[in-house]
């Protein structure tokens, strides 16, 4: 039996909810808050990439094949260099127990010093079977994409493999001890930081409201000069005042400040495979028919005459058609199914996001 969702009906009860639930808001609003260290990252603090090339040795027959060339020829360097040479190449007949793989991890956007430890991961390179049971010779690591060939960190250890089906990644817990410090370079000038948005709070009102707040706080310190410009809906240029010669003492401050709610841009974020659906903000919907296997969905305009105390008709939202879906029991991935085809056909106005 087909199930329709008609005009008159459609939604009527999860409407009458929604109104209770819009009434007391009205009552009682409570002004949400967050902190600028939750919406915002600094420019220049980014996590960087470390990798170099090296061996994993003490493979039990599932290292790289006798006839992979570039390993021989790099091990037989390797012996050269360890004060070991080979009087001959052909001593090398039997690589089974050594891999050649490539290191990689990540720098904290923080930054780090020299002496630290970070975890590590491998991945083999050419033929090798599996990881499991071996042990990687200490190797140098660098800042990947950097021109120059400075090493930042030693690699060794002995490997874990985590996925059993899958054996040619493994991971060093603390496996890279850094040889040198990296800091993060946060200044665009002497007195000036740049403020980025994350992706999920971006847009206009939220980088008036950043400016808004910083400008507030450090005012009277400013001699009422305003410090921060909102320069485009990701960024806020801060001007540091002069009192602060230690810019990690204002950047503690500036961090801590608070913002008022702003607007929630519209957005839906779905997940078929784990059957998630999360809209925020005012997700609004155009008329449209959809049939979607064994459902009719007609989405009229409006599904119910409804209107604000003031008389202004109030916007058919996305969350009513899909409170009114779930009352009709439709499982989760055909709700996605037509949230999907909404947004293809343009009736959806909002961001669509699917993981």
């Amino acid at each position: 039996m087909r199930q329709t969702i008609p005009h008159a009906i459609t939604i009527r009860r999860v409407l009458v909810l929604l109104v209770c639930v819009a009434f007391l808001s009205e009552v009682r609003t409570a002004q949400a808050i967050t902190r600028i260290s939750n919406v915002c990252t600094i420019d220049g603090q980014m996590p960087l990439t470390v990798r170099g090339l090296g061996f994993v040795v003490g493979l039990n027959g599932t290292g790289d094949p006798d006839e992979t060339g570039p390993t021989a020829r790099a091990f037989a360097a390797f012996l050269k260099l360890s004060n070991n040479p080979l009087l001959d190449p052909k001593e090398l007949t039997n690589l089974g127990s050594v891999a050649a793989v490539e290191i990689t991890a990540t720098i904290p956007r923080t930054g780090i010093s020299r002496g630290q430890q970070l975890d590590c991961q491998v991945s083999v390179l050419f033929g090798a079977k599996s990881l499991e049971g071996g042990s990687l010779i200490t190797s140098p690591v660098e800042l990947a994409g950097v021109a120059d060939d400075t090493v930042v960190g030693l690699a060794s250890g002995r490997l874990i493999v985590d996925d059993l089906v899958n054996p040619t990644t493994a991971r060093i817990p603390f496996g890279l001890v850094m040889e040198q410090t990296v800091d993060m370079n946060i200044l665009r000038r002497p007195d000036q930081i740049r403020l980025l948005l994350n992706r999920q709070y971006a847009g206009v009102e939220m980088a008036r409201e950043v400016e808004r707040a910083i400008n507030q706080r450090f005012y009277l310190e400013a001699s009422n000069v305003n410090i921060a410009r909102a320069t485009s809906p990701v960024a806020v240029d801060v001007t540091i005042p002069a009192q602060y010669d230690n810019h990690i003492e204002f950047l503690g401050l500036l961090t801590e400040i608070t913002l008022k709610e702003t607007a929630t841009a519209a957005r839906v974020v779905v997940n078929a495979s784990q059957g998630t659906i999360i809209v925020t903000g005012d997700v609004e919907i155009s008329p449209a028919i959809i049939a979607h296997k064994n459902l009719n969905v007609e989405i009229a305009d409006p599904f119910v005459e409804l209107h604000k105390r003031d008389g202004d008709q109030v916007p058919q939202q996305l969350a009513d058609l899909v409170n009114g879906l779930n009352q009709l029991k439709v499982p989760t991935n055909d709700i996605i199914g037509i949230l999907r085809e909404l947004h293809f056909s343009g009736r959806l106005h909002a961001e669509f996001i699917e993981r």
